[in-house]
């Protein structure tokens, strides 16, 4: 049902960067369920440790144009997976849609004190430990974009489900060097709340996983496709926020990657 969309994502990744495929086979017939979500964990704080040893070192100038080249990048990632909507009405309302519903849940105020909570609890922690208590200004826009980047992609939907199907963990973990090297990147311009994204990801990958077998049966390759390129508007926001063109609130849009297979359901049928 679903195979041929995994099978047509691997694909891409192989012929984008062929040691991305050497990498997912290494661990593709591993027996253990989850371990792609423990090793994007892993990446992700691993990736974000270099970036704050590296970030010292980085004068202001150069790390505006890192970021400049970061959000270029992304929005044409979320651009072309967008492009692969076969109807783009589809991830449009999605995106309307799920915008109201995330406005009237307050999710991206939701990440925002979410983030301020755990900055505010570690300073308290660190103050009588050390002289440099205080964080990176940007600590909890580095959390919430990472987050945000991090899960609403398509590698995120598929490799979890594969994982939990015990197909293997190829897809995650090409996902998880990916992760790891934008963290490095991140880390160095927004500080250690790009860590914090780590938690996130890996309790919403592990209800993937664990919810995996539900998902597959409901799931075909016309909402996989819908969902992703509904998720590619946001990484399309994502990129424009990363370059200060827009403040979009792409928190609040997530609600339209779940609205997205609905409207396939009732419409494209």
């Amino acid at each position: 049902m679903r195979r041929c969309a995994t099978q047509a994502l691997n694909s891409s990744m192989i012929s984008a960067c062929p040691c991305l495929g050497w990498l997912g086979d290494c661990w593709q017939t591993d027996p253990m369920r989850g371990i792609g979500t423990i090793t994007n964990f892993l990446t992700i704080i691993g990736g974000t440790v270099v970036g704050l040893a590296v970030g010292r070192f980085i004068a202001d100038q150069m790390r505006t144009t890192i970021e400049q080249a970061v959000g270029m990048v992304t929005i044409v990632l979320g651009v072309a997976t967008a492009a692969q909507s076969d109807n783009i009405v589809f991830p449009l309302v999605s995106v309307v849609l799920g915008g109201i519903a995330g406005e009237v849940m307050r999710i991206e105020h939701g990440f925002s004190v979410l983030g301020h909570w755990v900055k505010a609890k570690a300073e308290s922690a660190l103050a009588g430990r050390s002289r440099e208590a205080s964080f990176h200004p940007r600590f909890v826009e580095g959390f919430v974009t990472a987050t945000l980047l991090f899960s609403i992609g398509p590698m995120s939907i598929l490799g979890s489900i594969d994982d939990g199907l015990g197909r293997g963990a190829q897809i995650l973990i090409v996902k998880s060097a990916l992760d790891g090297l934008v963290s490095i990147l991140f880390a160095a311009t927004m500080g250690w709340g790009v860590a914090l994204s780590a938690f996130v990801v890996a309790a919403y990958q592990a209800v993937m996983t664990l919810s995996a077998s539900g998902l597959d049966a409901i799931l075909d390759d016309r909402m996989v496709h819908e969902m992703s390129a509904t998720g590619g508007l946001m990484v399309f926001g994502i990129g424009l926020r990363f370059m200060d063109v827009k403040p979009i609130r792409v928190g609040s849009l997530l609600p339209g990657l779940a609205i997205a297979p609905v409207l396939v359901a009732l419409f494209a049928r």
